[in-house]
């Protein structure tokens, strides 16, 4: 019992680490940073992967609960929301089908196996929904989880850089596509930017996780 709870303080310490350093360097991510940094600390004390996993399990208990929290924002939101909903819809709707082309597009250019396409097409919505997922599509969740994972460090990374570069600065155009793309790493990257976008961005991860689901129904059958 002690080796998991040591990996749960680990990864919390990590974690911690992280966020102080991105705090002092904007450029840093803290997922990526917290991920490495509680690799290491891990192989250094211990190295026993199965029980960092069992301690990964408790903390993978409370993602859903802090997924829902995001949408607190979106509460206070909600009568803008009303009003440009159809466009929200329309929105995620296109961004979700074209992360679903796009993995069929890799998966033909480079050959992938059918296991690993399958594991890769749920990347865009929220590891929760994400494992449940790949599980009914026929995918491997460790996979979908890793994969989740990744689409959020590089949608945080790249997603407001990009769209500023197109000239995108409307908050919920810009929480849209980060939530629809990024799910709740990026969601939660927002939070600390702005309200408006951190609403924008709960809804289109809640719409895409929805979505997607209506999408991969035949990959289930």
């Amino acid at each position: 019992m002690l080796s998991p709870l040591l990996a749960i303080i680990v990864t919390l310490a990590a974690y911690k680490m992280a966020m102080y350093a991105a705090a002092r360097f904007p450029i840093i991510q803290p997922v990526l940073v917290a991920s490495v940094c509680a690799w290491f600390i891990w192989w250094v004390i211990n190295g026993d992967w199965d029980a960092y996993r069992l301690g990964g399990d408790w903390i993978s208990f409370w993602v859903g609960p802090a997924t829902v929290a995001l949408a607190v924002p979106l509460a206070k939101q909600i009568r803008e929301f009303a009003h440009i909903w159809r466009g929200v819809l329309l929105g995620v709707g296109a961004g979700c089908a074209v992360a679903i082309l796009t993995v069929f597009g890799l998966g033909l250019l480079f050959g992938t196996d059918d296991v690993l396409t399958k594991s890769m097409l749920t990347k865009s919505v929220t590891t929760p929904i994400a494992v449940e997922l790949s599980k009914n599509i026929g995918g491997v969740p460790a996979l979908a989880a890793f994969f989740t994972a990744l689409t959020g460090i590089v949608g945080i990374a790249f997603a407001r850089p990009l769209l500023a570069l197109v000239g995108v600065k409307d908050d919920w155009a810009i929480g849209i596509a980060v939530g629809t793309s990024a799910h709740a790493i990026g969601t939660a990257s927002l939070n600390r930017v702005s309200q408006v976008q951190t609403a924008a961005s709960s809804v289109a991860m809640i719409m895409a996780g929805v979505v997607t689901a209506i999408y991969l129904i035949p990959f289930s059958l």
